[in-house]
């Protein structure tokens, strides 16, 4: 008798527990041998589905069956053509490569013009299952029936996502372990300005040198910094991480809001390192102000511009909210000695500020209270007599003046009290002119 290898397939997990399927399989199979004098001496089978052209990777069973026949230069055995496959190009690429099987449904002298025939029409059968089923599945769950791990406990979920995703990690394991050589040798490669290679720069020398990455395109930075860190290549960076940087520079605007981009590259000792660019720093500064402004609304009225002023600017403006009285002398002492601007350049913020609040006018309330008018008023009474609010120099004021009490009453302890300066009270002396003479 002729020997030949048996194969034996099912679709499910279900059938492959029961083994109902297999066993009519094997029947019909050992059936056909003792019938066309075929001795069956190895067995090989697969719970997996037919569909897909890519079978020998899904199927180890149908791969070893055909390295097997190969070998003991056999026929394949299957009970029916769906069994092998129902792809219509797996098939003809059997038959192309003149792969000895022979289906028992169909006979042991079946031509190529057959099986193509049926292999279409097994083909196009899995198309109508898929339909169907796909159709049933749709109308149960508008019923509100479930399937697969919808029907499990939440713990069983559980367990199986966990189970997924370490199967996953580590199919990635074995991965990037084929690849190790070359990630060594790439990050081994010198970068810019004696730096470390960044994982940009290593993935560009190895598309250089036309290594193709695990699913055969080219590498890029980030797939070569996942694989690193798979293998536990401790790689020092070539920049700080967008996130790190961020974080620092917004706990170091808390403290010093004034900082430049130099200054907060200075101040986290990032200056030699060549971590942090100026140009990151500068971007990550402007969000910082930027989020300050936004929850200002003063500094959306007035539109200032977002620069190193800009923490001084929304604090001056809520003093202002909060005190619409306060000179800028005592805005300035309430700001402390840390900030570095003059009183021009409060006052001129303060003015922004009454300006876009609506409640004053800068030359209504440039730092002269009503309070303060009215004091100042009155010492200008005490110390100029002839200039009450009586009427001009006349006569009768200047008589009223000298009732009063004249002006040479006033003692330096009163010019103390005041903020006039003590020369305006002088009497101005004309300048003596020489009239009528010539010059020799």
């Amino acid at each position: 008798m002729q020997p030949a290898i048996g194969y034996l397939r099912v679709s499910t997990q279900e059938q492959g527990r029961s083994g109902l399927g297999l066993a009519a399989q094997r029947h019909e199979i050992e059936a056909f041998g003792t019938r066309e004098g075929f001795s069956i001496k190895l067995w090989h089978q697969d719970v997996q589905t037919g569909a897909g052209a890519d079978a020998l990777l899904l199927r180890p069973g149908l791969a070893a069956a055909l390295k097997e026949a190969r070998a003991a230069r056999c026929p394949l055995i299957v009970s029916r053509l769906d069994r092998l496959s129902r792809n219509v190009h797996f098939i003809s690429g059997l038959m192309e490569h003149k792969v000895h099987f022979v289906v028992a449904a169909l006979g042991r002298d079946c031509d190529e013009f057959t099986l193509h025939i049926y292999a279409s029409l097994a083909e196009q059968e899995r198309k109508m299952i898929s339909e169907r089923i796909k159709a049933a599945k749709a109308a149960a769950k508008r019923k509100g029936q479930k399937f697969g791990l919808a029907l499990r406990s939440k713990a069983e979920r559980r367990r199986v996502v966990a189970l997924g995703i370490a199967a996953c990690e580590k199919a990635a394991v074995e991965r990037a372990e084929a690849y190790r050589l070359h990630v060594e040798w790439a990050l081994r490669q010198p970068g810019l300005d004696e730096r470390p290679i960044a994982f940009t720069a290593a993935a560009e020398k190895l598309n250089e040198r036309n290594i193709e990455s695990p699913m055969g395109g080219r590498w890029t930075g980030s797939q070569l910094q996942r694989m690193a860190r798979r293998l536990r290549l401790n790689h020092p960076p070539a920049s700080l991480r967008l996130d790190v940087a961020r974080a620092r520079i917004q706990a170091l605007w808390k403290q010093h809001p004034e900082l430049t981009g130099k200054q907060v590259i200075v101040s986290l000792g990032l200056r030699h390192q060549h971590l942090l660019g100026i140009y990151r720093a500068t971007q990550l500064l402007k969000e910082c102000r930027a989020a300050a402004a936004k929850r200002s609304p003063v500094h959306k009225k007035v539109g200032w511009w977002l620069d190193r002023r800009t923490a001084e600017r929304i604090r001056i403006s809520a003093i202002c909210k909060r005190h619409p009285r306060y000179t800028a002398k005592q805005v300035l002492r309430i700001l402390g000695p840390e900030h570095s601007v003059r009183v021009r350049w409060v006052n001129q913020v303060m003015n922004e500020c009454w300006r876009a609040l609506g409640r004053h006018t800068p030359r209504q309330c440039n730092g002269w209270t009503p309070e303060r008018r009215k004091r100042q008023s009155e010492l200008i009474r005490q110390f100029r007599p002839w200039e009450r609010a009586t009427g001009p120099r006349t006569p009768e004021g200047k008589a009223r003046a000298a009732k009063n009490g004249s002006r040479d009453a006033i003692t330096r302890n009163d010019l103390a009290q005041t903020s006039i300066h003590p020369a305006r009270l002088q009497p101005q002396h004309p300048v003596r002119r020489n009239v009528g003479t010539k010059r020799k």
